[in-house]
């Protein structure tokens, strides 16, 4: 089974930042971990991340003193935290549909010249 490194920054969004964390540990793939950023919220975004994170050891969360925007954040999770097989960028106020997870790797095991896999929203 794939590893998945999925990266949620989160500015201003404590909010939402629950359930997409839920959203991720819903899914039946557990070789995952998640690296939430918070990039200088001035909302509770913080202390939720670190709530969140106290409970699931896979969780980890990285906290910016000044905004450093969302390409540097980006940079940040995926390209000098990721290091497993497959990684995502998911934003704090989205969600995972039930078995997404397992879909995408099912197409990206069996098709290696893929690089990059999206789905459609649901609204």
């Amino acid at each position: 089974m794939a590893k998945i490194d999925i990266v949620i920054p989160c500015y201003n969004y404590g909010r939402f930042l629950e359930r997409c964390v839920r959203s991720v540990l819903d899914q039946k793939i557990c070789d995952l971990r998640i690296l939430i950023i918070d990039d200088a919220s001035t909302d509770d975004s913080l202390t939720v991340a670190r709530r969140i994170a106290a409970n699931d050891a896979r969780i980890s969360v990285v906290a910016h003193e000044q905004n450093k925007g969302h390409i540097a954040t980006y940079n940040e999770g995926l390209l000098d935290w990721a290091s497993s097989d497959y990684s995502l960028l998911l934003s704090a106020d989205d969600v995972l549909t039930p078995g997404a997870l397992d879909r995408a790797v099912a197409v990206l095991d069996a098709q290696p010249n893929v690089g990059l896999l999206y789905g459609h929203a649901v609204y």
